[in-house]
């Protein structure tokens, strides 16, 4: 366990995030082995969930994408369900024993989905600092098309 010294209290955000990679690099244990696809540290992946509110969302023109901090939780412990409305994550865990007894957990997160999405499309993936991501793409605009309209003779 580490403390913060109140030397480090003037500091900025970012001072305090270097500091936090520079522990884990000392200390790889405590470091997962892969990224998040963003880049980030496991620290400043973490703190900029934490910044949005554990979740962040993208809403493009090319997809919609949702990203949330489920560290607590594995794959296997995530469902998620779709509809042409909206996108549904629920995590759960039975209790366990941690270091300091025995707790029990269970989100459940709703996003309304834009109206040009193609929920055929809906992909997760969970990286292991277990920020999980999911990518739904918007449908193709299709191009307009001639149509031959006749003329009626009177």
């Amino acid at each position: 366990m580490f403390s913060v010294s109140p030397r480090f209290l003037p500091y900025n955000i970012e001072d305090l995030l270097r500091l936090a990679d520079e522990l884990t690099e000392r200390y790889p244990a405590q470091r997962p082995s892969s990224g998040d696809g963003y880049n980030l540290t496991p620290a400043a992946s973490r703190l900029a969930l934490a910044r949005h509110g554990d979740s962040e969302v993208h809403n493009t023109d090319k997809e919609f994408r949702i990203r949330l901090d489920l560290h607590h939780y594995s794959p296997e412990e995530v469902r998620i369900t779709c509809d042409n409305l909206r996108i549904t994550i629920n995590a759960k865990h039975e209790e366990r024993q941690d270091d300091h007894g025995y707790v029990s957990r269970e989100i459940t997160r709703t996003y309304r989905l834009p109206a040009d999405v193609d929920v055929r499309s809906v992909a997760s993936s969970m990286n292991t600092h277990g920020v999980l991501n999911i990518r739904i793409a918007k449908k193709a605009i299709q191009a307009p098309t001639e149509i031959p309209v006749a003329v009626e003779i009177m």
